[in-house]
């Protein structure tokens, strides 16, 4: 019995000691302009505010003057240049996004640079540059740490920083890991599904992520990133409610299912940030979502609804990307690198849950094991509420 204790133990610490949703990441734009006196170097830095806050930063500065002179040592290219002013820097409160903004002035082009921005707040923060020289786009580069440095070389050698697609290949994987409810939404469907359809409902999941990254990429997509979390703790939500209440929803009950929802969320239109038509949106689809997935077990349901649900989950990446955008002429290779390594941490993820289930199942009387699966059911339901109530709050 104890060991049966310390394995269940085990399996529910692993959902503990997880962060939130969004990879921690910063971004930048360098223009390098050559003029008749040397050449000048305007940056942008970009952050997620809810990434920002999650850094805490308080800790670290006591005040403003504190903050803005970090940031004037945050970004060095060598002796030769001169900061021209401190930094400034704004919210769009729209878009849920800090920007930051450098103005220097070099005698000559910078050979390298070094940027140490935010990685000493976060272990795992990484900051992503892109620079243009004269127009002319150069290798992007990922900085991991703070002793990493770009090499701002000649147009003529490209291929000095072309490393970045095992970077963004890594940077996949870290954000499915270190994203709590991207996690949950994959326990959401290992709860749901086996087998076949299980691999059909991940492959979904990706294939819609891949799209919404894409079209962020190519900033054909803007999105409103405090509305994309608030979908993204409904579709945790909604897996939850379908693996304990779906075998409800017969079609002949529908209306009264749709005003039982709709009275559920409505508190959140009245205090809350959603409008009352949204409201009755997520409660339309919640009723039709279950009504479907009781009466018709096709394998394609798992694909078309994951799929769905993906496009949902990759806007909170492709708000983030497309502030800072990616090279064009190496568009769908970056995109394919970060998309495997999603992928690959997903089925490393799901590979690691199903067989501690597989093991809880062997060891576990059938009663037990339905216990825990219900357990887990209950913890997923909690996480998207929670995630779900909390940002259509605004809190």
């Amino acid at each position: 019995m104890t060991s049966k204790k310390l394995l269940l133990l085990f399996i529910f610490q692993l959902l503990l000691p997880l962060e939130a949703h969004n990879r921690s990441e910063s971004y930048s734009k360098f223009q390098f302009l050559n003029l008749e006196s040397g050449v000048e170097v305007r940056i942008t830095g970009t952050i997620k505010r809810g990434i920002f806050e999650a850094l805490n930063p308080g800790k670290k500065f006591q005040s403003y003057e504190d903050f803005t002179n970090y940031l004037d040592d945050a970004i060095i290219l060598g002796d030769k240049c001169k900061l021209n002013q401190s930094v400034e820097f704004n919210e769009n409160n729209a878009a849920g996004v800090l920007k930051f903004y450098w103005d220097f002035k070099c005698s000559t082009l910078p050979s390298n640079v070094s940027i140490s921005l935010f990685q000493d707040l976060g272990v795992t923060h990484t900051h992503i540059a892109r620079g243009v020289i004269d127009g002319e786009t150069i290798p992007e580069f990922m900085f991991a740490s703070q002793t990493d440095v770009w090499q701002i070389n000649a147009l003529s050698q490209p291929n000095t920083n072309q490393s970045s697609y095992w970077g963004y290949l890594i940077s996949g994987i870290e954000h499915i890991l270190s994203g709590l409810d991207h996690l949950a939404f994959l326990l959401g469907l290992i709860l749901l599904y086996q087998g076949r359809n299980l691999v059909i409902a991940i492959t979904g999941f990706t294939i819609g992520h891949s799209l919404t990254l894409g079209l962020g990429a190519m900033n054909v997509l803007r999105v409103h990133s405090e509305m994309v979390e608030i979908l993204i703790g409904f579709s945790i939500l909604l897996l939850a409610v379908e693996k304990f209440f779906k075998h409800h929803y017969e079609f002949d009950k529908g209306m009264k299912h749709l005003i039982f929802a709709s009275i559920a969320l409505f508190p959140l239109a009245l205090f809350g940030v959603l409008e009352p038509l949204l409201v009755l949106g997520l409660a339309l689809f919640l009723t039709i979502y279950l009504s479907l997935t009781y009466h018709y077990s096709s394998p394609w349901i798992p694909l078309m609804i994951t799929v769905f649900f993906g496009l949902i989950h990759g806007l909170g990446f492709a708000s983030s990307i497309a502030e800072v955008g990616i090279p064009q002429d190496r568009l769908w290779q970056i995109i394919l690198s970060f998309n495997l390594g999603v992928e690959l941490g997903q089925l490393a993820v799901a590979f690691g849950i199903l067989g501690l289930f597989a093991l809880a199942k062997r060891y576990f009387s059938q009663s037990y094991f339905s216990s825990i699966h219900n357990i887990t059911g209950a913890v997923v339901f909690s996480m998207g509420t929670f995630w779900f109530v909390t940002r259509a709050m605004g809190i």
